[in-house]
């Protein structure tokens, strides 16, 4: 028994560590002590990257902004501009705050940004206004080429509209680059059907950019308030695939769940019927549109669901550009949460993180334990094992004490 116990416990701990910290468990919706751990430990992880001579630390830190903004990357660029109290020597930052405090209107982190960028030389401060009142003037609308065409970033378009315009003045709070209530890149239902006549002859087309189109589009119309939220992370995803930004592992995640969600058994017969019979293009279209969304599996719908719904969190959260930029990181579910919690702990900081630690990044989120039945069972399991094998040793250390002394007494 006692060799048994000792082969048993490192199996059932390996279990529990692995089920605790493997994400798998993760909450869907972070609690508000993992968010202000998280944000903890990026203020830590900014701190660290700065040089530890104080004279170089605002060079560095006006190095790094002017390199995101030559770069294209706004949003990267402001949440360099919120480290300031996490990058700059103590002086600094002691006048920074004070500054801050002074002012009257917006968020804390709109505050430090205001006070921050003017402490910015006068070249890179207009570089950045000019990017950010463009960026945040930036229409989205409808994508209408081809899936498998190369895809032009919203930072990138926007910068270099502001090559041909006049620039414009930032906002007084100095938000988020882009926030659109309703940003879709989905096309619209011709492109829908054509593409997927394309692919039910055999032509080359990315089935998981037709399969996220085709949700999309046919599940806009049939869904309440989680119609936009759902709108904009198919577009996210959507647009992460057309510009290769997403990597081989999340590529094969996602795929799986949107073949749950519209399996190709159902929907290939579907699209095969109707396109089976000439008809106008409107009819053909409501055709397409119906095959789409007879096919769609409710089950493999709701998991697929789970999903979204971060990624239009972090959509939410920074801006969908940004976004994609959090989810180039990604290769599963766990890390999808992950790159959540970094975005509710950072805001546009998390793109700033991400930008300089790479994959590293996701150690920043402290996603804590969720004790589900499973878990607490194998803890349970854990402890009994523990005692038995306590009282295994003590039951053998006492019995070899008493035959000791049966031995040494005097006959």
């Amino acid at each position: 028994m006692f060799n048994s116990l000792l082969i048993l416990i490192p199996v059932i701990a390996a279990q529990i560590l692995a089920g605790a910290f493997s994400g798998a468990t993760f909450s869907e919706s972070p609690a508000v002590e993992s968010i202000d751990q998280t944000r903890r430990n990026m203020d830590e992880t900014f701190a660290a990257m700065a040089p530890r001579n104080a004279a170089d630390k605002y060079k560095f830190w006006h190095d790094i902004i002017s390199r995101e903004l030559a770069a294209r990357d706004v949003t990267a660029a402001r949440g360099f501009l919120l480290t300031a109290p996490q990058m700059l020597s103590r002086e600094d930052v002691k006048e920074l705050m004070v500054a801050a405090g002074s002012e009257e209107s917006g968020t804390e982190d709109e505050r430090i940004a205001r006070v921050a960028l003017r402490k910015l030389p006068l070249d890179v401060s207009q570089r950045f206004n000019e990017a950010m009142g463009t960026a945040h003037n930036l229409e989205t609308r409808p994508d209408e080429i081809d899936p498998d065409a190369p895809v032009i970033d919203t930072v990138d378009r926007a910068v270099a509209a502001a090559t041909d315009a006049p620039a414009e003045t930032v906002p007084a709070d100095v938000a988020a680059p882009v926030i659109e209530q309703r940003f879709a890149m989905l096309g619209s239902l011709v492109d829908l059907a054509n593409h997927s006549e394309r692919w039910i002859a055999g032509d080359r087309v990315d089935e998981m950019v037709l399969k996220i189109t085709g949700i999309g589009l046919t599940r806009a119309e049939t869904e309440g308030g989680d119609a936009d939220a759902n709108i904009r992370a198919l577009s996210i995803l959507k647009s992460a695939r057309r510009s290769r930004r997403m990597s081989e592992e999340f590529t094969e995640y996602m795929t799986d769940r949107l073949d749950d969600a519209l399996p190709d058994d159902a929907l290939k017969p579907a699209l095969e019927e109707a396109f089976g019979d000439l008809a106008t293009t409107k009819v053909r279209v409501q055709r397409v549109q119906a095959a789409y969304a007879g096919a769609i599996s409710p089950k493999g719908m709701a998991r697929l669901e789970t999903d979204l719904a971060q990624i239009a969190r972090i959509g939410a959260l920074t801006d969908p550009t940004a976004a994609v930029a959090l989810i180039e990181q990604v290769k599963d579910g766990a890390d999808l949460r992950r790159v959540r919690l970094i975005a509710e702990a950072g805001g546009d900081r998390s793109v700033a993180l991400v930008k300089q630690m790479g994959p590293s990044a996701m150690r920043i989120a402290d996603t804590g334990v969720r004790w589900t039945r499973a878990l607490v069972l194998q803890f349970m399991g854990l402890t009994a094992a523990g005692l038995v094998l306590f009282w295994v040793t003590v039951s053998t250390f006492r019995r070899n004490v008493r035959r000791r002394t049966r031995l040494e007494a005097p006959q």
